[in-house]
């Protein structure tokens, strides 16, 4: 004989011992509410990690060293190296305007000559917008990075690595930003991010720091996110 679930409703006389009759209510009302919310809100854009995929293969199981650029207060810098035993990136924020206006600072990593190469092909571009603004403009050749002397060891392999994804709630529609990097070791972790606010990035393993950025953020594995999304 099929055994018939029974459905729990506000009237019923049974209730689950668990619960009152005004709090199943209100649990319900809550769940209600919850599923007019997702109707109302929208998916909006989805900005994903400027990277080669390979980039982020590489870092997931082989990343070595990491270090500052430059930066003051230390945890928050221009840009971070991160680096395998074969190959130097230059993590960095870029700057995204989606179509609703909202200012998006997705993650940026390059090859450290790669890095060069874009800024060099900005150059003329952003002499453009100088002599317009200002009448003149001077601006330097840029030159290859020069990494730290002594640049953080990590203490092995990841033990795993996620892309870090920010959702941004708008008036009417969520925004999703790969806004940086998290890697767990043993009993340490190092967090690599954008700031929401400025061009900076975000470089820590004080875990108090990591879990505030980590507020409002989705933490998707490095391999399912390549999987999902590609770069």
């Amino acid at each position: 004989m099929m055994k018939h679930k029974k459905k729990w409703s506000r009237h019923s006389r049974n209730l689950p011992d668990c619960l009152s009759s005004e709090e199943f209510t209100f649990r319900n009302n809550c769940s209600s509410i919850g599923r007019r919310y997702a109707k109302v809100v929208g998916v909006g854009e989805f900005v994903k990690v400027e990277c080669a995929s390979e980039t982020i293969r590489a870092l997931a199981g082989r990343l070595e060293r990491f270090g500052a650029v430059a930066g003051e207060p230390e945890w928050l810098v221009s840009a971070v190296w991160l680096c395998t035993p074969n190959v130097d990136y230059l993590a960095s924020s870029s700057t995204r305007v989606l179509s609703d206006g909202y200012i998006a600072r997705p993650l940026t990593i390059d090859r450290a000559d790669d890095f060069v190469r874009q800024l060099r092909s900005d150059l003329p571009d952003v002499a453009t917008r100088l002599v317009a603004r200002h009448g003149e403009a001077d601006l330097p050749e840029p030159a290859r990075p020069r990494s730290p002397r002594a640049l953080d060891q990590v203490p092995g392999p990841p033990l795993s690595s996620f892309v870090v994804i920010r959702v941004a709630a708008r008036a009417s529609i969520q925004h999703r930003i790969a806004c940086g990097l998290l890697f767990d070791f043993e009993a340490r972790r190092l967090l690599v991010g954008t700031d929401v606010e400025t061009l900076a990035m975000v470089l820590s393993e004080d875990d108090t720091l990591i879990d505030r950025y980590l507020e409002g953020c989705e933490l998707l594995a490095g391999m399912d996110y390549l999987a999902r999304y590609g770069c």
